[in-house]
């Protein structure tokens, strides 16, 4: 006999009152074991060759943490940028702040240092012993390695590239283009002292959002509910630009799928809140081919899993067009798939 469910197995155990989303769920996978297939199968191969792809992990209040640490560690481990980010403490529903929770984690600096050392690399410079997390001036470092030049001389030397391909590349919006330019351009000192891109930085971390304050850097557009997803792509390439092998965006949402506000300080989310979340997310998945080297693991509870019609729910039943993207129409009775959209783990 066949080991799979069909859409008609589905029909007979609802009428035998099981429901289909119980008997979908049922079976569980260690994280340890999930973890070496998602790295196998994804960090060291798909997404460092610029694949992308979101995965929904069920797991526990106990587990969370562990997930987090061992994900953390994969991305040291195949440079990727690692980023968290909790639906109890940002607007998960908003893009705009899920945009500035990864732009306040984002090495900005040292991304675009990582880009300088590889343009200079390309133009035939000595850089073998830069470290790009150093603050100092990355144009005086390269200079001082190659015979002594001027660093305003290495800088000249760079920015035709860098207008070539960061200025011109089409694959990011415009003023996310001008930002990353004179971020590259302004990594002509040493410190923080005098860094005359600070307003880019806080425009990118929404420490400060005026964009009057970001007009003389070629940027005028506001991060908003509409333009965020367009900075987040952006953002995702860049990373990639800059030498990094990819990004790995760790979304912790259980706290949307919680039906009662238990008023404890932490963020709440209606029924309207959780619809626009899911929402949010299956636009992702509608456009994950323009997350560039980029694997997003949604972290959810049980209450995800609810699809009852009822006013309280707050499971991924209320959208029904996430829920369709998510789910399998065909499964193994007693093995989980590890690469499937959703796993349950153990």
């Amino acid at each position: 006999m066949s080991n799979t469910i069909s859409a008609a197995d589905f029909a007979m155990d609802a009428l035998a009152g099981v429901g289909a989303t119980e008997r979908s769920t049922s079976n569980t996978i260690p994280v340890d074991d999930w973890l070496r297939r998602i790295d196998g199968e994804y960090l060291s191969t798909f997404i460092r060759d610029g694949g992308a792809s979101i995965k929904f992990a069920v797991t526990s209040d106990d587990s969370i943490r562990k997930l987090h640490d061992a994900v953390e560690r994969l991305c040291r481990a195949r440079d990727c940028v690692f980023v968290a980010l909790d639906a109890a403490k940002l607007r998960a529903h908003m893009p705009q702040d899920l945009f500035f929770g990864l732009a306040r984690q984002v090495e900005w600096r040292r991304l675009a240092r990582r880009l300088i050392l590889r343009l200079a690399a390309e133009r035939g410079y000595r850089i073998d012993g830069i470290d790009p997390r150093d603050d100092g001036n990355v144009f005086e470092a390269v200079g001082a390695l190659n015979n002594g030049l001027e660093s305003i001389f290495v800088l000249n030397e760079i920015r035709t590239p860098v207008q070539e391909k960061v200025s011109r590349n089409r694959k990011m919006v415009r003023d996310f283009r001008a930002a990353m330019t004179h971020l590259c351009l302004n990594e002509n000192v040493r410190g923080e002292g005098g860094y005359a891109a600070r307003p880019v930085l806080d425009w990118l971390t929404g420490e400060n959002t005026r964009v009057g304050n970001v007009r003389p850097f070629g940027i005028y557009t506001g991060i908003n509910r509409t333009t965020a997803r367009y900075m987040i792509e952006s953002g995702l390439h860049w990373i990639r630009q800059a030498g990094c092998s990819g990004t790995v965006v760790l979304l912790d949402n259980r706290r949307v799928t919680v039906a009662r506000n238990p008023k404890d300080g932490l963020r709440y989310y209606t029924r309207a809140m959780a619809m626009d979340h899911y929402e949010l997310l299956r636009e992702f998945i509608d456009g994950v081919d323009r997350l560039a080297g980029t694997l997003m693991i949604v972290a959810t509870g049980e209450g995800f899993l609810d699809d009852g019609p009822g006013s309280g729910s707050r499971g991924f039943g209320i959208y029904e067009a996430l829920k369709t993207r998510v789910m399998d129409d065909v499964r193994d009775r007693n093995l989980v798939n590890p690469v499937a959209s959703l796993v349950r783990l153990s």
